[in-house]
């Protein structure tokens, strides 16, 4: 049984066929990945739902999968795909969104959660996604408006970034140099080469994408020449293998070239483990000394300079490494002194900084601090951000002129 006071950290591997969920604890920190089947390795869970004819009551995954086959119910799959074209579907005379279905779907997963005792608060949950998008992003914030876990404590991510957090977890030396990871399913072979710079703090990680080509029927001889010319000259410590690609047992020759002065491990579970491992990252569990500047984060830093307690300091409304499509921030404060705000704006680890200066146009004419503004930032990309700006005028003395204002700033 659980103990009182545990927090639960979940990680998500969501694509269209299948989900993958890992889990740890607060006083167990090492991700489990869910089997469903007892003692297995069987991971994947088909992104399938099913509502029971006899109960009326929803089936996921496996069990969705049989219900169909038994003539039990109809099986609604590819839940991810066909929300994203927002497609619906009739089940016993009742039209139903996929995106609802879907929905539903996460709810049954986040229940596995119950299974681990009654006493489990949920602390963080990250999905891992193949790649993120605004669509996708857009369909997640339904989704997660549908869960009972609040949107604070839900986190998105790719691939590449629950790469670099399972990566850089691995103890016994796994980790000591670059690692690299081979992505293979069935068509070209991509790479993903994991280094960084141990000389800055915290540790810069770079991961670099390189498609490796098509293998022919023989695999393995094709293989094991690509290994050679990727790894030249460089210090590899691990090699994970991901993907369906790779099973069959045909790698014999390539296998003993790629492990030569370093370990290699065929993964199916990887993802939701490194989201898994993120989620307690998050919430401060684990010691984190590295940053990452992926495709998905920020790359600037957005501040305002005021003055609190009688000294002038700043405040940070975008920080650099966020994730673009979460990130916003916003405040209040009072206009001291003409119709204009100076924005900062600062790339990581660099001490110089590009002031903005936005002129507030036909701002009504009122005293010294009798002006109150609203101001959001939300990022459009990684490198450029619109910010709002709204008269609150100030009391009953100075009435809110529902003027806005907008502009974007952007970074190359």
């Amino acid at each position: 049984m659980a103990e009182y006071g545990q927090q639960l950290y979940i990680g998500i591997d969501l694509n269209d066929s299948y989900a993958m969920v890992s889990f740890a604890m607060t006083q167990h920190l090492e991700p489990e990945t869910v089997s469903t089947v007892a003692g297995s390795e069987m991971f994947q869970i088909p992104l399938a739902v099913c509502l029971a004819a006899s109960s009326g009551q929803w089936v996921y995954g496996d069990e969705a999968v049989r219900f169909e086959k038994a003539e039990m119910g109809k099986c609604e799959s590819n839940l991810l795909s066909r929300a994203l074209e927002r497609d619906f579907t009739i089940i016993q005379n009742q039209t139903y969104e996929i995106r609802s279905l879907l929905a539903v779907f996460i709810k049954k997963l986040l229940l596995l959660a119950g299974k681990l005792g009654p006493h489990m608060e949920i602390g963080k949950v990250v999905f891992t996604f193949s790649k993120l998008n605004p669509k996708l992003m857009e369909l997640m914030e339904y989704v997660f408006a549908q869960l009972p876990v609040a949107r604070k404590r839900i986190t998105v991510m790719d691939y590449m970034e629950s790469f670099y957090y399972y990566a850089l977890n691995q103890k016994d030396g796994l980790s000591t140099h670059d690692v690299v990871m081979f992505q293979y399913y069935g068509k070209n072979i991509l790479c993903w080469y994991l280094t960084r710079s141990k000389q800055s703090q915290p540790q810069l990680i770079q991961i670099i994408e390189k498609d490796c080509g098509y293998l022919t029927e023989n695999k393995d001889q094709d293989f094991a020449e690509i290994i050679p010319k990727l790894f030249k000259k460089k210090i590899i410590s691990s090699v994970y293998l991901v993907g369906d690609g790779f099973e069959g047992g045909w790698m014999k020759h390539s296998l003993r070239v790629m492990c030569q002065g370093r370990r290699a491990f065929l993964g199916k579970n990887l993802f939701t483990k490194g989201a898994c491992y993120a989620a307690e990252i998050y919430d401060g569990l684990l010691p984190w000394n590295y940053a990452y500047m992926g495709e998905n984060e920020m790359k600037f830093n957005i501040s305002l300079k005021v003055r609190k307690n009688n000294e002038m300091a700043f405040h940070t409304l975008i920080s650099a490494g966020d994730n673009w499509y979460e990130a916003q921030g916003e405040c209040e404060t009072v206009l001291d002194g003409p119709g204009e705000i100076d924005f900062w704006l600062q790339l990581p680890r660099s001490r110089q900084a590009r002031i903005e200066t936005l002129e507030l146009t036909n701002l009504p004419s009122r005293p010294k601090k009798a002006t109150r503004l609203h101001i959001q930032a939300k990022p459009l990309s990684d490198r450029s951000v619109k910010i709002t700006i709204r008269d609150l005028g100030l009391g009953e003395f100075f009435k809110a002129s529902g003027m806005v204002w907008e502009h974007v700033m952007k970074v190359n």
